[in-house]
């Protein structure tokens, strides 16, 4: 693969930054997305340097060659930067593998001290749903057009800062309005128990293994056929509740923090509280709460044979009667026909 020269302009990965983030400021530079620009750089390299997509979990050994000549930097130094690097005791399943939630607050603070906007690398851990530093939620959805999170960085006033791809608005606090103070004591209560989540992601693998099964035991799908929602739907007090569709795809998966929204990943974080208070993971003996809601699990093989059912390539295997219970629950369901109705007329008042 030829590799062209390399750029004159290429600023230096911030200390806490995503490599994908650091990729994409140096590509602003020149006006192009990272892409655009590892396709310049790999010069002829045919359809395979177009794959080549930063990866911030396990960045490819040609993609940090590519980077490394062209912006003159030790590739040491861009592997360090990897997610599996700064948090080797972290399942790869802990990592969010879609949109990058973001804090406003933290752009802001970048233009106040004369430097580009970036991504934070914990930003990309599945348990992260509040910034630690300014205790606020992280935003997955544009404030202004309310379309799902997708940045680009471009060039203002001097300084690259984060853009909304589908409106182009700039990611700004701006006004300085204070915040709600309901929504600052629960990013408070969350910000406490997403702490202790991620000792138990790197910490102990028996309380983890728990953890983990709690989750998937919460996000499968009822045992009901037809049924278009989670277990953890039962712990609402509304018996007519739908499944959003965008937490749907989350349902029957063995990670589903991989797949959920910021709100989403917080409440699954507060469900846990509820019911296994401080230390958020399933004991010897489950509470009454947790028992009504597990019974009514979907029978799925990671919930049953534990967390390392695996196939020869890697992946979980399904029978049919699962992958069944599993496209039931992905189909959309009308409000009114009765797959919702009465469902929670036997076990009474879930939520606490």
């Amino acid at each position: 693969m030829m590799v062209r020269a390399g750029l004159p302009v290429a600023p230096r990965p911030f200390r806490d930054e995503l490599l994908s983030s650091w990729m994409a400021r140096v590509a602003a530079r020149y006006g192009a997305e990272p892409l655009e620009l590892v396709v310049y750089l790999a010069g002829h390299g045919g359809r395979d340097a177009c794959a080549r997509q930063a990866d911030d979990v396990v960045p490819g050994m040609g993609l940090r060659r590519v980077w490394d000549k062209a912006c003159r930097i030790d590739p040491e130094r861009l592997r360090r930067r990897s997610l599996a690097s700064r948090y080797p005791d972290q399942p790869q399943d802990w990592f969010l593998n879609e949109t990058v939630p973001s804090c406003i607050a933290c752009f802001d603070a970048d233009v106040a001290a004369g430097r580009d906007a970036y991504l934070r690398v914990n930003w990309r851990l599945a348990e992260q749903v509040v910034c630690p530093t300014h205790r606020t939620m992280l935003l997955d959805r544009c404030p202004a057009c309310l379309g799902r999170l997708r940045l680009s960085f471009r060039m203002l006033n001097g300084l690259l800062r984060p853009f909304c791809r589908k409106c182009d608005t700039v990611l700004t606090g701006g006004g300085g309005e204070t915040e709600d103070p309901l929504k600052v004591d629960f990013a408070a209560g969350v910000l406490e128990l997403q702490r202790q989540i991620s000792e138990i992601v790197r910490g102990d693998s028996g309380r983890l293994d728990r953890l983990e099964h709690a989750i998937r035991t919460l996000w499968a799908p009822l045992d009901r056929d037809g049924a278009a929602r989670p277990v953890l739907a039962l712990w609402y007090d509304e018996p007519g509740w739908n499944c959003p569709y965008e937490a749907r795809a989350a349902v029957g998966r063995p990670a589903p923090l991989q797949h959920l929204s910021v709100c989403w990943r917080a409440l699954t974080l507060v469900v846990l509280h509820d019911l296994f208070g401080a230390d958020l993971v399933p004991g010897a003996v489950l509470p009454q709460a947790a028992l009504v809601l597990f019974r009514r699990a979907a029978l799925l093989p990671w919930l049953t044979n534990g967390r390392d059912l695996r196939n020869g390539k890697g992946k979980r295997t399904i029978d049919a009667g699962a992958e069944r219970v599993h496209r039931l629950s992905k189909r959309s369901v009308h409000r009114l026909n009765g797959n919702f109705l009465d469902e929670r007329g036997n076990f009474g008042r879930i939520h606490p």
